[in-house]
């Protein structure tokens, strides 16, 4: 079983490298680890706060609100009961607009096309390698 899921993964991967160019604008993507999505959200709010009061500025707890809900919103999970921030739905299109600018992907879009690749794995099972 453990054959298996490593065979898997590595097919995944195999996969990956031969299509990044379909899954990405660029092949000089760079992938945001979970403190840059944390930097990037914490200047998207401050760009909103700057674009709705004047001021650059966002508090901690804030962006760990926001945090905590972006996360929830963006892996599709349950997010009933969950405060959010006003103007998210603007401080979501800086963020986005943020990566998209600067040619990055954050951990959950690569974890989303990666669930693309496994599922392209799965119904492809003569992959070959490449070298």
């Amino acid at each position: 079983m453990a054959e298996l899921n490593q065979k898997s993964i590595l097919d995944m991967i195999k996969e990956f490298r031969r299509n990044w160019h379909s899954l990405c604008n660029s092949e000089r993507t760079t992938v945001c680890g979970a403190d840059s999505m944390l930097l990037a959200l914490q200047l998207s709010m401050a760009e909103n706060n700057k674009q709705h009061s004047g001021e650059f500025t966002v508090s901690l707890s804030d962006v760990l609100l926001t945090w905590k809900y972006f996360l929830h919103e963006k892996l599709n999970l349950p997010v009933e009961n969950m405060e959010v921030i006003d103007h998210y739905e603007d401080i979501r299109r800086i963020y986005n607009d943020f990566l998209k600018n600067s040619n990055r992907l954050d951990l959950i879009e690569v974890y989303k096309k990666c669930g693309v690749l496994i599922s392209s794995c799965e119904n492809n099972a003569n992959i070959s390698p490449e070298y």
